[in-house]
């Protein structure tokens, strides 16, 4: 008996595994019935879940940002292959998406950056030489952008 009560007491409440993971009660309840979260165990009719849960929630919430979708996720989490190889080249494809994102960002910033100290009535008529550099950067990724496009395209 004082086993069972051991046991009981190492679960979390629902509250408990939304306010440690900043995952809502009701999107922890939508991933158990998209398959996500395995279901959990009852305690008095009340959900109770293993605090191994908070780490899949964590790699749920950053497949999440790294732009995966529920389906995909569920796939990553369920992967049991040797190797995980299809989980690794998912892996790396979103990788590679990541830095493209990164890099327009990035460029974004200097633009921001760079509006910021121009002095000019607007960005368009900008003689002040503030926008020159982050001017011809975007020109160079637009034109290197319509070149990878025309080559997909002839490929």
């Amino acid at each position: 008996m004082g086993a069972a009560v051991a046991k009981e007491a190492e679960l979390l409440s629902i509250g408990e595994v939304a306010a440690l993971s900043r995952t809502p009660a009701t999107t922890l309840r939508y991933y158990e019935k998209c398959g996500l979260l395995e279901p959990p165990h009852r305690v008095g009719g009340q959900r109770r879940y293993e605090a191994a849960v908070i780490g899949r929630l964590m790699v749920i919430r950053f497949c999440r940002v790294a732009g995966l979708g529920l389906d995909v996720i569920e796939q990553v989490l369920s992967d049991t292959s040797p190797n995980r190889r299809s989980t690794k080249e998912l892996a790396l494809a979103q990788v590679e998406l990541i830095d493209g994102q990164i890099a327009r960002l990035e460029m974004a910033r200097r633009m921001m950056f760079a509006a910021s100290s121009c002095r000019c009535p607007t960005l368009e008529t900008c003689d002040c030489t503030a926008m020159d550099d982050v001017t011809a950067e975007l020109r160079a990724y637009l034109a290197a952008e319509h070149e990878a496009d025309q080559a997909r395209d002839r490929a």
